[in-house]
């Protein structure tokens, strides 16, 4: 079996950034619903605010967090060397599988502090 390599050292970050993006738009649309509460406007405010969070989240929240994720990765790493790069990638993918159980069992709600709810 060939060994896969991956071009870019930040390519494991990506779907955690991509994650981070869906769990604010979840979050987002759940409030969303909470104050539109006719079915048509709320699907227009819906499209409308995915194209904007898309482009946003594109070109501000991906760059930032690409950098952020990637500093915490590379601080891991060379603090702990490769065990520490291992444990970021746990630690990452398991507050994101967290907050996507969260959702699941408890609803968006679940993930938002009583003040929000």
């Amino acid at each position: 079996m060939a060994h896969v390599r991956l071009r870019s050292r930040t390519a494991p970050i990506l779907p955690l950034v991509l994650s981070c993006v869906v769990v604010v738009e979840e979050i987002s649309t759940y409030k969303l619903r909470e104050h539109v509460p006719d079915a048509r406007w709320r699907a227009a405010a819906i499209l409308a605010f995915y194209g904007i969070a898309f482009a946003l989240a594109a070109s501000k929240l991906e760059p930032w967090l690409t950098r952020v994720l990637g500093k915490l990765r590379t601080g891991s790493k060379r603090r702990a060397g490769t065990i520490g790069l291992w444990m970021f990638y746990v630690a990452a993918y398991g507050a994101l599988y967290l907050a996507f159980y969260i959702m699941e069992t408890h609803g968006v709600r679940g993930l938002l502090p009583a003040s929000m709810r």
